[in-house]
């Protein structure tokens, strides 16, 4: 109580004292009583690249003109020798290749750079137009919101000549997913998948006289799932073990079944073996992918990827962090899942045979419910009851 008069003596000191003026509306707009700032000046403004499908439509102060033995190449500098990895750096394709580039940019050729401007009357909270008309006024464009258009909003056709690069940021990057390491995480996992449906496949084909016998004895005896003479698994279980069964062809359920037993026979099959070395073997490559995945976060990957971050994710820490989180998430589904389905596990990869048959047995007891009762009862049992 003492807390919340404090509050309140605090907020009724502070309201009062508040401004209602929109200081951060517009930045460096409003000065701090709420008046328009007056437009200062900017110098070493860099101007956007101007881009064309011929040379020839170039303003004249930006014509290429290289040294004798030079060419003007497609990054918008003169070199000795045109190559592609100099024609990539297009920067008329805003860092866009293959499908990712607008059509209406694949033939767009830089002119020469535009020299840094000065501004006078800045508007800093919209800055391109000033940018736009200095910087068309400094290589001789008179009117440019005709002939000049904007990379991505306007194209080159009809009035206009040219374009103003200034490029959209760049899409996020993000797999194809035809990458080496996801085709093997594919072949991986997706062979694991085929084997435990073979196995599948193969159990319940193998175990069908198991079912037939269960059927006919579970039939003899009325239907009673819970017949003394039909292996069935009981509503609760505890915990069971597998033992090794003496071969003893006179074995019978309905010897142990009076004490609330239950006896399951099992055989080890090779496919069934296979399975399992197959699911520890995969368990443990999700596990070395995660370590893969965290070497490359920190620039560890031997070979050419040493010292290089992000490699496996093409430089974005974002997608190296969220597939990280991923394949964590990943192997501790995969651990959870096999910490549960640790006692069933190994003998569903066994087929189920009748107990005299089978080479390991299952033993299964019945938990009964036990009520314990005192003279005088509690309040919570009250409560309860």
């Amino acid at each position: 109580m003492q807390l919340l008069q404090s509050a309140l003596v605090i907020t009724a000191l502070v309201v009062p004292l508040a401004r209602s003026a929109q200081l951060w509306h517009d930045v460096n707009r409003y000065d701090v009583d709420g008046n328009e700032c007056k437009l200062r000046d900017m110098s070493g403004v860099v101007c956007s690249q101007l881009c064309v499908q011929s040379l020839d439509n170039c303003p004249t102060s930006l014509q290429p003109d290289c040294p004798d033995g030079q060419s003007f190449c497609a990054d918008g500098q003169c070199h000795d020798e045109c190559t592609d990895e100099i024609q990539a750096l297009n920067p008329c394709h805003c860092s866009r290749s293959g499908s990712k580039l607008p059509p209406q940019a694949a033939d767009l050729v830089p002119c020469m750079s535009s020299p840094n401007v000065t501004i006078h009357e800045f508007h800093p909270w919209k800055p391109e137009n000033d940018i736009r008309s200095t910087c068309g006024g400094a290589v001789g464009i008179v009117d440019q919101s005709a002939s000049v258009g904007v990379w991505g909003k306007t194209w080159i056709g009809g009035d206009v000549t040219a374009l103003w690069a200034e490029c959209p940021s760049a899409p996020a990057p993000n797999y194809n997913y035809d990458e080496s390491y996801w085709i093997a995480t594919y072949a991986v996992n997706g062979a694991l998948a085929m084997l435990i449906a073979v196995w599948a496949a193969y159990k319940y084909f193998a175990e069908r006289g198991v079912r037939s016998w269960s059927a006919g004895h579970r039939l003899a005896n009325g239907g009673n799932k819970d017949s003394s003479s039909v292996p069935m698994m009981p509503e609760k279980a505890s915990s069971f073990s597998t033992k090794e069964a003496k071969a003893n062809p006179t074995t019978s359920v309905a010897d142990t079944a009076s004490n609330g037993v239950r006896l399951w026979g099992y055989r080890d099959n090779f496919l069934g073996t296979a399975c399992v070395w197959s699911i520890g073997i995969v368990t443990i490559l999700w596990i070395c992918f995660l370590g893969v995945w965290t070497a490359d976060y920190y620039g560890s990957l031997p070979g050419k990827r040493h010292g290089v971050l992000y490699s496996l994710s093409y430089k974005s820490d974002f997608l190296e962090l969220a597939t990280f989180l991923i394949l964590w998430a990943i192997c501790f589904i995969i651990l959870i899942a096999l910490f549960v389905l640790k006692p069933h596990l190994r003998n569903y990869f066994r087929v189920q045979t009748l107990p005299a048959q089978g080479q390991f047995i299952c033993i299964e007891r019945a938990l009964h419910e036990i009520k314990m009762l005192i003279d005088e009862s509690n309040w919570i049992q009250k409560q309860v009851n």
